[in-house]
This record gives C-alpha cells, sequence and structure tokens, in this order.
C-alpha cells in the first residue's frame, strides 16, 4: 500500500524539488504524506488483530419461533381402513398412498399378455388326442380338424421393495371337454432376493423340475414349438408330473474357479389322494394328507460358458388314491394293486441345455417311481424329450423327438397315454411380438380302450396318429 501511494505522490515530490519552489508548499506536502503514513500503519495494525465482533441485528435477539409439529405416523392395518372408510374412500386404498395416507414410495404393477389361435388336421379323432384325464368327451364327438383357442395369459410383476417381488399368472383357458372358458389361477408368489447367492419364494409357482418347467410358463410365445413335452404336460392337460407347487422355495449359487453350482429346495402339499382327478392337483388351500413333498436339486454352468448346464432334481411325495374318485368312462374293469393304500412316488429328472441366439438344444429324461406299501417292485413311468433348432434370421426350424411310456396299471397317473414319436416344424417371428409356428407330429399312441357301456378296460387300443398344427402366438 506504502509503494502504491508513494508511486502516486512522486510527481508532487518531484516538482517541490525544482529551484525556486515555495518552501512553505512543500512543508505541506511533507506533513500530508506524514499523515498518511500513520494512518496506513493504523489500519495495518487493525488487520493485523483480532476483527471486532459484528453488529448483532436485532432480529436476531428476537425469540425463536416454536418448532413445527412433528408428522403423524402413517396409519396401517385396521386405523388406515377405518380413516378410509370414514373419508368416503375405498378401503382397498387404505395406506397406499390415496388421500388418508401418503407414502414415498408405491410400487408399479406392470401387467404382460401372451395368446395364441391353433388350428390342426389329424387322421384321427380330435377329441381322442384330447383324450385327458378326467374328460368325459366321447371320442365320437369330435372331428379331424378343428380350430382352438389357446391359453390367454396375463402375467402381472411388482417390484415391491428393492429385494421383495410379486408375481402372479392368470389364464383364461378354453376346456376342450365342455368348449366352455375357465379362468385359472397358474401362479401366485411372493420373492424375497437378498442376492444370487440366495432367494426365498412362497404361494403357488412351478415347481422345478428339470429345465423346461423352470424356464418356460404358460405363454407360448417363449417356447419354439406348439406345445410342451408331453411329460412336462400341465395336469389338467393329462400330464404326470406335479407341475405346479404350493409351498415354500430356495435357490442360490455357489461360485467357483471353474464351474457355478446353482442349488434349490421346495416344500409343499403334493399332489391330492384322488391324484388322478388332476384339476384339483396341487392342493390350493387344504392338503388331504399330512406328508408333504420334497424338491431338491442343482444344476452346473461353466464360468467361462454361461449357454450351458446340467442338473438333476429328486421329488418325492406320499400319494394315496381312491378308487371312488377316479375320473372316466366308469369303472376300471381290471383291479389296481393296493389302491386303498398309500404309494410312495419319487420322481428324478435330469436335464442337459446349451442355448445361444440363434441355437438351442434342450434334452431332459425323467423316472417316476410308485411303490405301494408293502409291494416289492415299483411302477415305473418314463418321459422324456431331446429338441434342437438353429435360426437363419427371422425363420427358426426345429425337430423334437419325445416319448412317454405310463405305467398303465399305476392308479397315480394312469390315464396319461402313451405318446413317441417326431415333431419336426418352423417358427416364423413375423415380428418382435407375434410368431408363426407350423409343426408335424407323428406318435405312437395306446390308451385305454372303452366298451360300449363306456367302462375303459384293457386291453389298450393302439393307434398311429399323424397331426399338422398353426399356432399364432403373440404377445401384448
Amino acid at each position: 500500500m506504502l509503494l502504491f501511494l508513494g508511486v502516486l505522490l512522486a510527481p508532487l515530490w518531484a516538482q517541490g524539488q525544482q529551484p525556486g519552489a515555495d518552501r512553505a508548499e512543500m512543508e505541506a506536502l511533507k506533513a500530508e504524506l506524514k499523515r498518511i503514513e500513520l494512518r496506513l500503519q493504523e489500519l495495518e495494525s487493525r488487520q493485523s488483530s483480532p476483527a471486532a465482533p459484528a453488529a448483532v441485528p436485532e432480529s436476531a435477539t428476537a425469540p425463536a419461533p416454536e418448532p413445527a409439529p412433528l408428522q403423524a405416523v402413517p396409519s396401517s392395518g385396521a386405523e388406515a381402513v377405518k380413516e378410509a372408510a370414514d373419508r368416503g374412500m375405498d378401503t382397498m386404498d387404505a395406506g397406499m398412498g390415496g388421500e388418508t395416507i401418503s407414502l414415498p414410495h408405491i410400487p408399479e404393477l406392470k401387467i404382460r399378455g401372451f395368446g395364441d389361435i391353433r388350428g390342426f388336421v389329424a387322421n384321427q379323432n380330435m377329441a381322442v388326442l384330447a383324450n385327458s384325464p378326467g374328460s368325459p368327451t366321447p371320442a365320437t364327438q369330435g372331428g379331424n380338424a378343428t380350430f382352438a383357442l389357446g391359453l390367454m395369459d396375463l402375467f402381472v410383476t411388482s417390484q415391491i421393495t428393492e429385494k421383495f417381488s410379486y408375481l402372479t399368472e392368470i389364464g383364461f383357458e378354453a376346456d376342450p371337454a365342455s368348449n366352455g372358458v375357465g379362468v385359472d389361477l397358474e401362479r401366485a408368489q411372493i420373492s424375497y432376493m437378498q442376492s444370487d447367492k440366495f432367494s426365498f419364494s412362497a404361494g403357488r409357482t412351478h415347481a422345478m423340475l428339470g429345465y423346461y418347467n423352470s424356464a418356460f410358463h404358460h405363454g407360448t410365445w417363449f417356447q419354439t414349438t406348439i406345445d410342451r413335452p408331453r411329460i412336462f404336460e400341465f395336469e389338467d392337460s393329462g400330464g404326470p408330473l406335479p407341475i405346479h407347487n404350493i409351498g415354500v422355495s430356495a435357490m442360490g449359487k455357489l461360485p467357483g474357479n471353474k464351474v457355478q453350482l446353482h442349488w434349490f429346495g421346495e416344500v409343499g402339499n403334493g399332489k391330492q389322494t384322488y391324484s388322478l382327478q388332476s384339476t384339483v392337483t396341487p392342493a390350493n388351500v387344504l392338503a388331504d394328507h399330512t406328508g408333504k413333498s420334497t424338491n431338491i436339486g442343482f444344476y452346473l454352468t461353466p464360468r467361462t460358458e454361461n449357454n450351458l448346464r446340467a442338473g438333476f432334481n429328486w421329488y418325492q411325495a406320499s400319494l394315496v388314491p381312491q378308487i371312488g374318485q377316479m375320473p372316466g368312462y366308469g369303472t376300471p374293469a381290471f383291479p389296481f394293486p393296493n389302491a386303498a393304500s398309500y404309494y410312495k412316488q419319487n420322481i428324478f429328472i435330469a436335464h442337459a441345455i446349451y442355448i445361444t441366439p440363434t441355437f438351442e438344444f434342450m434334452a431332459e429324461d425323467a423316472e417316476i417311481r410308485d411303490r405301494a406299501r408293502g409291494a416289492n417292485q415299483p411302477l415305473y413311468t418314463s418321459g422324456g424329450y431331446a429338441q434342437i433348432s438353429r435360426a437363419f434370421g427371422s425363420m427358426r426350424p426345429y425337430f423334437r423327438y419325445q416319448w412317454l411310456n405310463p405305467n398303465f396299471r399305476d392308479p397315480n397317473n394312469a390315464w396319461v397315454g402313451r405318446w413317441v414319436g417326431p415333431s419336426p416344424g418352423v417358427r416364423w417371428d413375423i415380428n418382435t411380438f407375434v410368431a408363426l409356428k407350423t409343426e408335424f407330429s407323428h406318435f405312437d399312441w395306446k390308451n385305454f380302450s372303452a366298451d360300449q357301456s363306456g367302462t375303459q378296460t384293457l386291453p389298450v387300443q393302439h393307434k398311429s396318429l399323424d397331426q399338422l398344427g398353426l399356432q399364432l402366438t403373440y404377445t401384448f
């Protein structure tokens, strides 16, 4: 600062040095300069000392305002319902962000739909082909060709929190016996996912039997072929496996250096006592026996090849079939062994899968062993399939060979029929949401005969079935 003032006053100082200058004026300038120096020294000393406290505004000394009252904790349960009713609201909105309660986050409900329409022509009566358990349709009440309405499936999901989620599948399905349309709750489950190392689900789920039943559900748009393999057919369509499960399940992963081990386990109600009455399998509310079904298994995936997996699972349950509840065209004219006692059922399924965006290979084999109490030998039912396909742009030719060989004297799955044969076809993805499938199937087929009174008897019918099918499947 002194240097700056010196620069400003230098001309005046120089002027005072000129000859003839007034000495009095020069003395005055020196005095002014001295006064400025003293003032600057005073300012510098103030800057180096602690700052004086600033003046406090008068408003700051006023009493502090009263704190805002705490916001009331949102009501829940019966209290929230009563508040909603008092306000004239629908009580289903209580606690869900309506007028009564404000929540920071409301789970978002997402709905996706799937459906298909089909057409078939065959060398046999279509009622024979649809001879599912419990179906009272006589073989004379059908033609060799038909259009068919497939399942209209609503898939509903909600991410409740970061770790909890919910899903349900609601199916509108036509019954081949009555030609009416019914509504089925196919899945309804809540899940908790801690991480890929552990997750837990409860409710009505698809049992983790093999690969197909875990990967492909009720939307036909996802699967390459028109129908599921016969061994994995749904219970109400004649499938021998307990496709659905009412209970709880857990699964997780154990990472390894080269191979990852995925594990899973389930506990459920299992099949009803009258297991052949497939429309009530499994027990949705009241299990008719105390014993619970269990299912444990694993599958392996190489760390460097996630497209490949192989696995195995073991399912066990107790069954108590009752002759009086068996469906069909009358009482069977041959005795079932130990039908009044319980059966111990064991199901073993192995699978090997390799799937890429353009290539698909799937193979699975299931063995069902039902042993009656006191019997020396179990009754065997086997089934499986092998499927391969290759995509060429929007076209995907495929080939499936499948087998289902039931034991006709087993009261737990005697009515599923024998199906063995190939099914070549082509899937054309018209766009992202619509696909057209063309499929030819040839089966060696066996099932029960019926006498004039409608009683099912042995020996079985044995036919060769040829069927051409079309399916337009879509998602919306």
